[in-house]
């Protein structure tokens, strides 16, 4: 697993205080993801991976926002291990933007996993899609004895005998899975505001979704809501979860745009799963100075 190196002097480090954010509750300051002197966010907490078990596949899914394939890594070693691994750089900086929020992580991720004795390893496909990175490895049709399973099928999931990550931030970190099956939404919508000359640009990631399936609206009092649902994946009875860290249901965020937002031309797009809204700046001119010329 890969950390981040410390970069002093970002023009980041003082911007996690936002006084214009209208969130009722920040995640990331209790879950331990405040701003540090680096610039960077851990990229590590935020490369979640879900890995389900059909009868016919292992079936790993890895939220990278941001990422274009060419930019991801998925790799076979010895004994059966799969490694995922990329880098997402930090976005270019201009000496005159601010950061009003930085939540969005940076940097190299890597996680690596041991399959059973059933993965065909030789057979690995990988596929992304809107942020989305979709690992499938077939499996030898091996067949099991019949076992009852109370509950929810994802309740027990968490423990992975076959993960070779050295730490696991999740299980620290609170991010359990619940009786619902889901995990919690709100906590991985992750937005980015920066302040240019010209406008306020507000990056989300938003891994999986569609520009469908995301609301950009504006609301009185110059309040910008971005709001959407990421849907649970659809289960068969006879799939095994190892592993569930990626999140699914409702997010909404909420913020109050300084008077200088032009409200009426704001902007929105999505790429690699992640949404970007551009909000143009009034030109604030600044009052005319006259000299006085000193007499005597």
């Amino acid at each position: 697993m890969s950390l981040i190196p410390r970069i002093f002097g970002d023009r980041r480090s003082s911007s996690m205080f936002d006084p214009f954010s209208i969130d009722v509750f920040d995640p990331f300051r209790e879950l331990g993801f405040p701003g540090t002197n680096s610039g960077e966010s851990s990229a590590f907490a935020n490369t979640r991976i879900d890995w389900k078990e059909t009868p016919e596949a292992h079936v790993f899914k890895a939220d990278l926002p941001g990422l274009k394939k060419e930019e991801v890594k998925v790799e076979v070693e010895e004994d059966r291990v799969l490694q995922i691994s990329g880098e997402r750089n930090v976005e270019k900086e201009d000496k005159n933007d601010k950061w009003h929020r930085v939540e969005r992580s940076s940097g190299k991720f890597m996680r690596r996993f041991r399959l059973p004795e059933n993965a065909k390893m030789d057979q690995v496909k990988a596929s992304m899609e809107n942020g989305v990175l979709t690992v499938t490895v077939p499996k030898e049709e091996v067949k099991k004895p019949e076992v009852k399973i109370f509950g929810d099928r994802r309740s027990t999931s968490v423990f992975d005998p076959f993960s070779i990550d050295v730490f696991d931030p999740f299980k620290e970190l609170g991010f359990t899975v619940s009786n619902s099956g889901e995990t919690s939404a709100f906590a991985n919508t992750r937005i980015d505001w920066k302040e240019t000359p010209e406008a306020h640009v507000f990056k989300a990631d938003l891994p999986g979704l569609k520009k469908e399936e995301v609301k950009v609206e504006i609301e009185e009092d110059r309040v910008l809501q971005i709001s959407g649902e990421r849907n649970v994946e659809k289960e068969d009875k006879n799939d095994t979860w190892h592993r569930v860290e990626r999140s699914s249901g409702k997010f909404m965020r909420r913020f109050r745009l300084p008077e200088n937002a032009k409200m009426d031309q704001i902007k929105a797009s999505m790429e690699n799963g992640v949404l970007t809204v551009t909000v143009p700046k009034e030109e604030v001119k600044k009052p005319d100075v006259k000299s006085i010329e000193i007499s005597g």
